[in-house]
């Protein structure tokens, strides 16, 4: 049986793996929505895979930028740029 998805907006649309991430990511998920895209990620490669660049980027932006998030801008170019030169 597939766990209910925290993620479905109230329309009953389906969230994609994204989709989920970025709120992962942007540290608004609930707890339910984090233990259901934790044991989403073990089923899921492109998810884990997203996920631990995503916040490897996050963390050195963090590191780097003085006292404040890096632009949501910026983060995706250097997704990008790290996606053309490594291969999935």
């Amino acid at each position: 049986m597939t766990p209910h998805n925290p993620f479905i907006l109230a329309d009953g649309k389906k969230p994609t793996c994204m989709e989920m991430l970025q709120v992962i990511i942007d540290g608004e998920a609930n707890d339910e929505q984090q233990e259901y895209f934790k044991n989403h990620m073990d089923r899921c490669l492109p998810c884990f895979k997203s996920y631990d660049l995503d916040m490897a980027i996050k963390r050195l932006l963090k590191s780097k930028c003085c006292g404040g998030e890096a632009p949501v801008d910026l983060m995706e170019q250097i997704k990008t740029q790290i996606n053309q030169i490594t291969p999935s």
